[in-house]
């Protein structure tokens, strides 16, 4: 938990790539990292205490304390949140969604993310038909869920 404060005092919030390890080294204890925390697998900590949380085996204490840090506990929720927010933003200025593959706003490549949601929308589609056949169908995992279409359809078709 001392190497989840930490981290969230220098980054703002929990969201902590798998292969994070804590710093090691002068520079490390200067930022404020004690050399007893060094290498300590601070993404795999994240990453068990997202598992821990999903399956309900967290206690509600600890969950609190890491919400406190900014603990994200699904990066496929915050990765649609970024872009839609991205999405918003590129449609306000252009006033549609017919956005270039090499489109960005501020920063966030906005043309790839809208190429992936409409090639994710079409295997959504043609899974759901597939269904209404009755005809044997790709699993639904992965597929964009009504609240996602309902989204994007808001800012446009």
């Amino acid at each position: 938990m001392e190497a989840a404060v930490i981290s969230a005092r220098e980054h703002g919030d929990l969201r902590v790539p798998f292969t994070y390890r804590v710093p090691a080294g002068q520079d490390a204890v200067a930022r404020g990292w004690p050399a007893s925390l060094a290498n300590f697998p601070l993404g795999q900590w994240t990453a068990d205490a997202r598992r821990f949380h999903a399956r309900g085996n967290m206690d509600q204490d600890r969950a609190v304390q890491l919400e406190n840090l900014g603990m994200i506990w699904s990066h496929f929720d915050v990765a649609w949140e970024e872009g839609l927010t991205a999405t918003r933003g590129w449609a306000a200025e252009h006033g549609h969604l017919l956005a270039p593959l090499d489109a960005t706003h501020q920063a966030y490549r906005i043309g790839i993310w809208l190429k992936n949601q409409q090639a994710t929308a079409r295997k959504t589609a043609q899974t759901e038909h597939q269904q209404a056949q009755k005809l044997p169908a790709e699993p639904s995992a992965g597929n964009l869920s009504q609240k996602r279409r309902e989204q994007l359809e808001e800012i446009g078709p």
